[in-house]
């Protein structure tokens, strides 16, 4: 089940032109802009988009801007774990594991430090659960994580059922293009 929603819901993402990932991307970065009070993070992950994912780039510049730590993922395939990764500016990243842009100038950031994590996903249930990429990079990682957790995604990965299993993480919010869920 969870193989064929991954398969259907990228697919219809890839459909996607760079026109509407842009338009789609800014009316979910306006979302968050919403939710979240700026002035009050210090520290914020972010994630690098690949396959026509929701772009973060108008927030980590913002971020930059306003001397927001950001922290970007370097994922470490050997042992499937994520490393949170200070970094300075943009120029910090190159092509990485699974064809991802990924910090290579960095400092460890510590995770209890991250005010709020930015959670891509395939697919996301109005439970607050999502559908990753099958590798459970970020259950693991998001699995003792304390502060706020955030899923991106455009309304066309609002699906009713992600198939959850006990080992999946529930975020706290899902922002896309169309509206702010909270999960109670």
């Amino acid at each position: 089940m969870k193989k064929e929603l991954r398969k259907e819901i990228i697919n219809k993402r890839n459909l996607l032109s760079q026109e509407e990932v842009r338009k789609l991307s800014e009316k979910v970065t306006a979302n968050i802009f919403e939710l979240i009070d700026m002035s009050k993070i210090e520290s914020i992950m972010l994630y690098h988009p690949i396959q026509n994912e929701v772009s973060t780039e108008i927030l980590m510049k913002y971020c930059f801007e306003n001397n927001i730590n950001v922290i970007l993922p370097k994922v470490i395939k050997d042992v499937r774990e994520i490393i949170p990764c200070k970094i300075e500016t943009i120029k910090s990243l190159r092509l990485g594991e699974y064809n991802i842009m990924e910090p290579f100038e960095y400092e460890i950031a510590d995770k209890k430090e991250i005010d709020v994590i930015i959670v891509p996903g395939v697919a996301f249930s109005r439970k607050g659960y999502r559908l990753g990429y099958g590798a459970g990079y970020y259950d693991k990682f998001l699995s003792d994580y304390k502060g706020l957790k955030v899923g991106l995604c455009y309304t066309l990965q609002l699906v009713e059922d992600v198939f959850e299993e006990e080992h999946d993480v529930k975020m706290d919010y899902i922002v896309c293009d169309s509206e702010i869920i909270a999960i109670k």
